[in-house]
């Protein structure tokens, strides 16, 4: 009977791993359940079946973790020229309307390609709805500087994943802003350099 249970189990952990949008939440899960079921099975055959789920895991993941990729056509003769913050969504406030000021003067002397931000967006539980004011607060109306109207490739930070998520991965932000490009992640490819293992 227990062998049965766990052949369904696996099979529905194996479902619900195609159909995931959040590893991370797929394995918190399965910890969960793994650790009801210790208490039914002896040691031997919990170790089994931790093995077996977390090498179906290693992998099914591979396939699963392709990372979206955007090119991006340097001019000739021309160097690079971005600018990379984190940390920055508080409505303006805490200096971020000083940084802003500085990165919009540093940006139009590096005649800016791009803007790179690495998270925490929107402090202190990223948004709550696509509608939430805080993108106008602490965004739009913020980074106003001319040299900064370029795309910004944005992705989240922990307090991002506090909030809505798809709130920052919508597309309707980019109706509303046209800098705006949000993933959980990707790569820049820029054809300089590549120092990606993927």
């Amino acid at each position: 009977m227990i062998h049965v249970f766990l052949f369904l189990y696996i099979l529905t952990s194996l479902i619900k791993l195609a159909k995931s949008l959040s590893l991370f939440i797929y394995l918190l899960g399965n910890l969960v359940v793994l650790k009801a079921m210790a208490s039914s099975l002896n040691q031997g055959m919990l170790c089994h079946v931790i093995f077996i789920a977390s090498l179906l895991c290693i992998l099914v993941t591979p396939s699963m973790a392709k990372l979206h990729r955007f090119k991006y056509d340097v001019k000739e003769n021309r160097p690079l020229n971005f600018l990379v913050i984190g940390d920055w969504g508080r409505k303006g406030t805490y200096n971020q309307s000083l940084v802003a000021k500085q990165m919009g003067i540093v940006g139009n002397k590096l005649d800016l390609d791009f803007v790179i931000s690495t998270g925490d967006n929107f402090y202190d539980n990223g948004l709550t709805s696509v509608d939430d004011p805080a993108f106008y607060d602490s965004f739009v109306n913020i980074y106003t500087a001319p040299s900064l109207q370029k795309k910004w490739y944005t992705v989240l930070g922990n307090h991002d994943y506090r909030g809505v998520v798809e709130a920052q991965l919508s597309h309707l932000q980019r109706k509303k802003d046209k800098r705006w490009v949000c993933l959980r992640s990707f790569i820049l490819d820029a054809g300089i350099k590549s120092y990606t293992p993927f």
